[in-house]
Formats: structure tokens, C-alpha cells, sequence
């Protein structure tokens, strides 16, 4: 996958976008991963998303997860390396990539693959046509992630990319605990959110109760 990668670097940069035709396996490595095998996985806490990665944005692939777009870098970390990864905007009821907008600016994203946790701080983010494809190509120097869906919710008109860019955490937190975090937040959340609705439904209760004493 490295060599593959650094194979790129000397190539002009192509790829096809993923709903708009069906990619292609990237058939160098058909003796390394079978079609269907999971590559690896993609984890965005901030949306309390796991979601498996597969080798190719195929119609098949991007109905169960997400695919590695042919043409991209392997998502394997590494100077001069791009990957991009597709998801839909929500499939036969899952959420898959549904809140992706919800992403900001340092906002963490996390991909496993090869027994390694590769971590991807968000740089920013941005709705293109779906024949900009030049917006994702290796910068020379850079480490890079981009997740890409459709634009707006329920349409195919345009493309939103979330950038990322590889992050050594040095605080060592990990998926698993920043997942954690978010869950606990979620909750704290919900609970304050229950609160308000209970006193809210006692005040007016009162309120009712103080008319139909007067009357």
C-alpha cells in the first residue's frame, strides 16, 4: 500500500466522483484485500460515528460504509498522501454521514487500519461541484483526510468536504475515549434537555391549577 502510495506522487491527479459513477477497486492490490473485506475503519466521535472502510467507492461498498475513492492515497498516513473517503448522507435508515456539516474546525476524526490509529484534526470545510475533484489532490508535504458526501441532505447537487489534517495527539487520547466523552456529553445533554421539559410542564401545570382555583 506504501509503494502504491508513493506511486501516486508522480502521477497526474485523477478520480471519478463516487455518485456520480461507480468506482472501481483498485485492482494492483486484488491478491492483498478480497473485494468485500473491510479495509479498515473510520471513527467520528463528534457524530458518534464507526463506520467500516472498504477498498473502492462502489455503489455496494457505500451502501454498508465507506468507500476509499480510487485515484486517492491509501488511507495508511505518510508525507504527500491524500486520502479520501466517501459516505453517503444517510442509507436505508442509517445516519452513516448524515451530520458531516456538524464537523468544525479542530474537531478529531480517527482512522484504524493495519492494527494503527491514525489521528485527523479538521482544518475546515467546503461545498464544491462534483467535477471539482482538483480540491483533492496531495499537497506536497501534507498528511491529509477528507471525508465527502452529498450536499444538501436528500441531494446529489453539489459535494461537502470535511478536511483533515494528521494530528500526533499528545494528550494520547484515543477513539475510544473521545467517543467516550462525547457519550457522556450527549447524555449530560439529554438530561438537562428532560429538565427544562419537566419544569416547564410543572409551571404551566401550576399555572392551570392557580386559573381553575380562581374560577
Amino acid at each position: 500500500m506504501q509503494a502504491y502510495n508513493e506511486s501516486l506522487k508522480g502521477l497526474p491527479f485523477s478520480m471519478q466522483d463516487p455518485f456520480n459513477s461507480n468506482d472501481k477497486k483498485n485492482e494492483a492490490f486484488v491478491n492483498f484485500i478480497k473485494k468485500d473485506d473491510v479495509l479498515g475503519t473510520v471513527i467520528i466521535p463528534k457524530i458518534n460515528e464507526e463506520l467500516p472502510i472498504y477498498l473502492g467507492a462502489t455503489q455496494e461498498h457505500l451502501s454498508i460504509g465507506v468507500g476509499q475513492i480510487g485515484g486517492t492515497s491509501f488511507p495508511i498516513g505518510g508525507q504527500d498522501t491524500h486520502t479520501v473517503l466517501a459516505g453517503h448522507r444517510g442509507y436505508h435508515g442509517a445516519k452513516m454521514f448524515r451530520h458531516l456539516d456538524q464537523l468544525q474546525k479542530g474537531d478529531k476524526f480517527y482512522v484504524r487500519i493495519l492494527g494503527e490509529e491514525l489521528t485527523y484534526e479538521v482544518t475546515g470545510h467546503e461545498v464544491i461541484l462534483p467535477s471539482q475533484v482538483e480540491k483533492l489532490a496531495i499537497i506536497k508535504g501534507k498528511d491529509k483526510a477528507t471525508l465527502l458526501t452529498c450536499e444538501p441532505y436528500t441531494s446529489s447537487k453539489y459535494r461537502l468536504l470535511v478536511y483533515g489534517e494528521r494530528v500526533h495527539n499528545k494528550s494520547q487520547e484515543n477513539s475510544t475515549e473521545s467517543m467516550i466523552k462525547i457519550k457522556e456529553n450527549q447524555k449530560q445533554d439529554f438530561v438537562k434537555t428532560i429538565s427544562f421539559i419537566i419544569i416547564g410542564i410543572l409551571v404551566i401545570f401550576i399555572a392551570l391549577f392557580g386559573l381553575l382555583r380562581k374560577n
